[in-house]
């Protein structure tokens, strides 16, 4: 009935048309326009409306163009340009012009600063994207100058980041940063009862104490300076609740810089969140062994393979839990009991979850190297995409630090996060490197039984543990808040009970802190984290990067990383390659055992009473209070990590999913490597799609001696073909047709010209502007865009449909991720097949989980893609030329680290090809209603590198400016549009910055 009402509607539709259009009088405006100084290159903005036409570039006068035609272009003026030179630049289009005047000045040669304790003077050269390239005598003279500027480009944004690390934000903001305070300096804090920053810089090795040290002596000149001038301090400061000056802004330590690095890697490594869910979802199905092998599930899907590695032996797939050798029959979790902790535990963490999201390492970096040998240059090739949230300034500031002194080794060019020194992605003088998160698990989730104070020895607090109860380690905690009157103690502002901070963390010396306080049974939650070891030498890992002299170097290097793990990949300029994602990774020998009655699964809560503790027996105790970390023997060792050098293909890659094969296909056993070795449940990309087509595309241009150019290397990691398209449309093809008048088959037939289209997914724009950039006329652009849009309409549509009334029952939403395996397992899977799913998720329930309607995978796939081309016929007609234009809806719109400052740091939005699972990562929701398929987060920087040592060629992106100001106010080339076109710019990398100087800087002791 439903399909039948739709296609009334359709005709009904026809008869007065549906296409949305407005119609405004021709213009052309240009940005900046009239007279401007042009101090290095420029960029230019045309918006052409209703012209006709596309916009042209005239230039009269010295100097060149980036382009001819476009929105935009950017003006580069001569290196050396006359005294009063001049050039004229006119835009055109339809039979309008607009016209800019430049007025050419001379580079700008800034007068030198002062850096008490360098060892001489270091001189700071600016290339054309504002980026500077420090050159020093001395290694530490580069770091120490390398923080003055991300103090004085990006204080807000390091400024923010530290406070949110140590739990200070209500420092800056005022009580809205308080409860976020609490959480984080909870979570912080270790088994010995540590801040965990403080731990950190304690055990901090003498080599990298030295670089911080000289860092954070730069960040402090910087602050001096402010706290010189007086005043309230500008930017995004002035859109804070309370004005600061410098005086408000405490010096760095190295601490702060430590805690600035962990917050980072518990981004990237924590499965906290993930296991909470898993455990709610547990609690109300646990028994329902077919949702589970649905949902809570480790199978890449089918059709997408590829891996890092190919494992040394075959993939061992556990379909029982082992115990002593034997099997037992599957069997879930039962967390019933807890349900009620539980949830109360994902509600107190709601608020950090959103608050982090700045931070968020979720499922889209990307990185491969090639080697000499499947190089067209004869040169290795490194590429990587980082992917993170899109902040306004980006999350990476770039830089080139170069020392003179030989024995330093430091020639790196690259970027890294305010806060941090070096580089954290990009290459030194002999090797290049990327980076994507591996996903290991190295979280795990205690439930604690807490005792009677009569059984605790006079402490208050103490936990039942191999039989006997252990004593709780309290942390006094004082949280500041600022106010009109300055800082206040959060205990006398009079807040209710429920927002006052408490007096004390509570830390479980075995475990770690604790989450969620006991309730009436005695029942709370602690975690173990990797990221609480104190003895790591986390740091050493990057600068042995910045100077390695080849891969084994840069092998050697990365072994020192310990959270956060991700897929280190190298090259160097001898033509070798190398792959190495190294980190601690807890022994769990019991995962898989059913001690009594409860299976230990490592993914859901755990039982806190000894039965499941990390170390090679798991009856040793690897975490005893006031150790610094835990023997080697508490970790699988180095050598059973996934890892490689020169592999026969030629290549490696990555893109956040199983490295080396180890998923099975039910969530009832543990997957293990070919050692036995039990590394991670669901990775953080499970799907394997963006791996799958990068191996794809790198297997094809290496197919019969075939070689990889730069070119390529660009072109893959710009590519936006949708596997998770074709993966669909394989089931959708496969399915009786219907009646050719119904909205089902006249959606099939989209479809059917985009898979003719590769699956490609354009924005089907000619420009980045989502409402007034030309349609791209092109047949293959107007269906491919048809296509992709309403694939991802009909995805979202299935997945709210099947997943969501399920998921409600357990209090979750949907993880874009989790259903699109198992709506995949689903259809892989039919009633009647070898291997048939549960197919309960495609039945409907009412809030209590009651069935309400009967109704297949199949038919729950054919109503949803009837609905989404229904709806889209309602909303821009047949899907003809401008009709159906994925840029339109498909945006991103950076904002700042905080979300209050909004004023010009919120630019957008714009347009941008891709889609879910894409390469070229926009990952819009795939889930609720509307139209809107906006995404937040992608790469922050993209990145490739051929390690020619004669010739050295870096090519590199970045989503915003090096400095800080609001978006308009242009200084050189418009980054952030460069990238949402996907424009790389050429990154001088060592000498070759003296011939691409803009302007010179210089500091002094």
């Amino acid at each position: 009935m439903r399909v039948g009402l739709v296609g009334a509607c359709l005709v009904g539709l026809l008869a007065v048309g549906c296409n949305e259009s407005t119609k405004a009088p021709p213009s052309l405006t240009l940005t900046p326009s009239g007279t401007v100084n042009v101090l290095g290159p420029a960029t230019f903005h045309a918006v052409a409306v209703a012209t006709g036409g596309t916009v042209t570039w005239t230039l009269v006068g010295p100097g060149s163009l980036s382009a001819t035609t476009g929105e935009r272009v950017t003006y580069r003026p001569p290196a050396a340009p006359a005294a009063n030179a001049t050039a004229t630049l006119t835009a055109s289009s339809g039979g309008l012009s607009a016209v800019a005047h430049l007025a050419l000045q001379p580079p700008p040669v800034a007068a030198n600063i002062k850096i008490a304790g360098l060892a001489g003077a270091v001189e700071v050269r600016y290339d054309a994207q504002e980026v500077p390239h420090i050159r020093c005598t001395q290694a530490a003279d580069c770091f120490a100058v390398q923080g003055y500027l991300h103090a004085r480009d990006r204080l807000f944004q390091m400024d923010f980041l530290r406070r949110v690390a140590t739990g200070r934000l209500a420092e800056m903001v005022g009580v809205l940063g308080l409860s976020q305070d609490v959480q984080l300096r909870t979570l912080f804090t270790t088994r010995s009862g540590q801040r965990l920053g403080d731990a950190l810089a304690a055990h901090m090795e003498a080599p990298s104490k030295l670089v911080v040290e000289a860092y954070i002596s730069g960040i402090n000149a910087r602050l001096a300076e402010l706290r010189a001038a007086g005043g309230p301090i500008g930017g995004e400061y002035a859109q804070l609740p309370y004005p600061l000056t410098g005086a408000d802004i405490p010096a760095w330590t190295v601490s702060d810089v430590m805690s600035f690095m962990r917050i980072q890697q518990y981004s990237l490594s924590s499965t906290l969140d993930e296991e909470i869910d898993f455990g709610r979802f547990a609690a109300r199905y646990g028994t329902d062994l077919g949702k589970l092998s649905v949902w809570v599930r480790t199978a890449q899907v089918k059709s997408e393979t590829s891996h890092t590695l190919t494992p040394a032996a075959p993939p061992i797939g556990i379909n029982a839990l082992r115990v002593a050798g034997a099997a037992l029959a599957p069997q879930g979790p039962n967390l019933a009991a807890v349900a009620g902790p539980l949830d109360a535990l994902a509600a107190s963490l709601k608020g950090l979850r959103a608050a982090l999201q700045p931070h968020d390492g979720s499922t889209g970096s990307n990185n491969w190297v090639v080697d000499a040998a499947h190089s067209v240059t004869g040169k290795a090739m490194v590429a990587n995409d980082p992917h993170l949230s899109l902040q306004y300034p980006s999350n990476f500031h770039l830089a080139a630090l170069t020392s003179s002194n030989a024995a330093d080794n430091l020639d790196v060019t690259g970027g890294a996060f305010p806060g941090t020194p070096g580089a954290q992605v990009g290459r030194g003088k002999h090797v290049g490197w990327g980076v994507t998160v591996v996903g290991y698990d190295v979280t795990d989730v205690y439930q604690e039984q807490f005792l009677p104070p009569a059984m605790c020895g006079g402490f208050p607090y103490c936990v039942m543990f191999k039989g006997a109860p252990v004593n709780l380690i309290p942390v006094p905690l004082t949280f500041m808040v600022r106010t009109p009157a300055g800082l206040v103690n959060a205990n006398a502002l009079g807040l209710p009970a429920s927002a006052t901070p408490p007096a004390a963390a509570l830390v479980v010396p075995h475990h770690g802190p604790i989450i969620q306080a006991p309730d009436a049974a005695g029942v709370g939650f602690s975690v173990r984290w990797t990221g609480h070891e104190e003895a790591t030498q986390d740091l050493s890992a990057f600068l042995g990067l910045d100077t390695a002299a080849n891969v084994d170097a840069a092998m050697a290097a990365v072994a020192n990383w310990s959270t956060g793990a991700q897929n280190f990949v190298m090259a160097d300029d001898a033509g070798h390659i190398g792959y190495s994602p190294h980190a601690l990774v807890p022994k769990r020998p019991w995962a898989g055992t059913m001690p009594g009655t409860q299976p230990l699964l490592p993914w859901f809560p755990l039982p806190g009473n000894g039965s499941a503790e990390w170390g090679p027996t798991g009856n040793t105790d690897c975490a005893a209070a006031g150790t610094t970390q835990p023997p080697a023997t508490c970790w699988i060792a180095d050598a059973d990590l996934p890892q490689g050098k020169d592999p026969v293909e030629g290549f490696f890659a990555t893109a956040n999913a199983d490295p080396v094969g180890t998923t099975v296909t039910a969530p009832f056993g543990v997957p293990v490597d070919g050692n036995g070795n039990y590394l991670s449940y669901t990775w953080s990309d499970g799907t394997g799609f963006r791996h799958a087509r990068i191996s794809e595309r790198l297997q094809a241009l290496t197919a019969g001696n075939g070689k990889v150019s730069q070119a390529d290397m660009e072109s893959i990691q710009t590519d936006h073909a949708s596997r998770l398209g074709a993966a669909f449309e394989r089931y959708i093809v496969s399915m009786p047709p219907d009646d050719p008048a119904n909205p089902y088959e006249q959606a099939r037939s989209v479809l059917a010209a985009w898979k003719t289209g590769g699956f490609d997914c354009p924005s089907g724009l000619t420009g980045i502007d989502p409402k007034l950039s030309p349609v791209d006329t092109s047949a293959a652009a107007v269906g491919n865009s048809a296509g992709c849009y309403l694939f991802h309409v009909f995805v979202r549509e299935l997945l709210t449909t099947v997943f969501a009334d399920d998921l409600a029952v357990a209090g979750l939403g949907i993880d874009a991720q989790a259903a699109v395996k198992g709506m995949l397992h689903m259809l892989d899977n039919p009633p009647g097949s070898p291997a048939a799913a549960d197919q309960s998720f495609c039945q409907n329930v009412d809030a209590s989980g009651a069935l309400v309607g009967d109704t297949s995978c199949e038919e729950q796939v054919k109503l949803a893609l009837s609905t989404a081309y229904a709806g889209l016929f309602a909303r821009h007609g047949l899907p003809t030329v401008g009709a159906w234009v994925w840029g339109r809806v498909h945006t991103f719109q950076p904002v700042s680290q905080f979300p209050m400052v909004t004023l010009g740091y919120e630019p957008g939005p714009f347009a941008r090809p891709g889609g879910a699972f894409t390469v070229d990562v926009a990952n819009p929701s795939l889930s609720g209603g509307g139209t809107s398929f906006a995404f937040g987060s992608s790469a922050n920087v993209r990145h490739v590198s051929v390690m020619d040592p004669a010739a050295p060629v870096v090519r590199m992106q970045l989503p915003g400016p090096e400095v800080a100001r609001p978006y308009g106010v242009t200084v050189g080339p418009d980054l952030l549009a460069d990238w949402a076109r996907n424009v790389y710019f050429t990154y001088a990398h060592g000498d070759q910055i003296l011939n691409a100087t803009v302007a010179t800087q210089g500091f002094t002791p």
